[in-house]
């Protein structure tokens, strides 16, 4: 019977020194969130940019994300873990510690409701209201695979944050068009963003602007406008609808398609544009097809 004490006062001392110890965190929040890591990491992105004490210390793929947030004087780390569920579906894990309090959190949490369950829980409420209603104007539906056909554009290149990349082109949007018009070039199409590089660990995006038109043989020479053959080429497509500051959405459903059906793509998104923001239009209602090369 001894043994058996011993076996169990020693049980419960490793498990009080890793409580104590060894786990990183204090409190934690979890709830579902019907749409995939990426989605949640972009929205998490825009959410934060509104916060007055925050930053986001870094992203590892569509993985976690770490942020720095104080709320109510206090400073916080939330850890934020995704794990999708199906291909639809997310559970979201927020491991939150206050490095001022860690252990005097730790002793009191169990018995007792603390600032940091307090602010944990107003945070992720906020957070989680806000992603609902981005998920009820936003929607992406995968289309399967295309032949994109080769066309010819006025392009520029804007370097910006991934959250801004609506912002680069809506800056854009009416020099280029002047251009367009400034000298008869025929449009052929809706403008397009092709993405040049992207990192999504750090949120930074380099894309060409472009406009399709009809190729002639003397065209004009402007500093920022370069001319560039797209396509042909086979890609996986979706339709997205939703305010194009989020379009982005819908490369992270291409790529999770991509990879859960057996496709290899050897390129970065592309995305055309059907309705002029400016116009003010209903968001909900707002066009853009999107394109992922793969092999043939």
């Amino acid at each position: 019977m001894r043994s058996v004490y011993g076996l169990l006062s020693v049980i419960v001392l490793l498990v009080l020194t890793w409580y104590l110890f060894v786990r990183d965190f204090e409190f934690k929040v979890t709830f579902v969130a019907k749409t995939l890591p990426g989605d949640i990491i972009e929205t998490i992105r825009i959410w934060n940019r509104a916060q007055s004490n925050s930053e986001i210390l870094e992203v590892d793929s569509v993985f976690s994300l770490k942020q720095i947030l104080v709320k109510s004087n206090r400073t916080y780390i939330y850890n934020w873990r995704f794990n999708m569920l199906n291909d639809t579906t997310t559970n979201v894990m927020i491991q939150i510690t206050e490095p001022a309090n860690v252990l005097s959190n730790k002793l009191l949490v169990p018995f007792s409701t603390q600032s940091i369950e307090l602010d944990a829980r107003s945070v992720s409420a906020e957070f989680y209201n806000i992603l609902r209603e981005h998920l009820k104007i936003t929607k992406v539906k995968i289309e399967g695979e295309f032949n994109l056909p080769a066309m010819f554009c006025a392009c520029t290149t804007i370097e910006t944050s991934q959250i801004d990349k609506a912002n680069g082109m809506m800056k854009n949007f009416e020099w280029i068009t002047s251009f367009i018009g400034q000298f008869k070039l025929a449009a052929e199409g809706p403008p397009l963003v092709k993405l040049i590089s992207w990192n999504n660990k750090i949120g930074e995006l380099k894309y060409d602007f472009c406009f399709p038109v009809i190729k002639r043989d003397s065209l004009p020479k402007v500093e920022q406008i370069t001319y560039k053959e797209i396509g042909p080429l086979k890609a996986l497509k979706a339709t997205y609808h939703g305010n194009y500051i989020t379009s982005d959405r819908g490369w992270y459903y291409l790529i999770h398609y991509a990879k859960t059906n057996g496709y290899k793509f050897n390129g970065l998104p592309i995305e055309f544009f059907f309705n002029n923001p400016n116009l003010g239009s209903n968001e909900k209602e707002w066009r853009a097809d999107i394109y992922l090369p793969i092999e043939n």
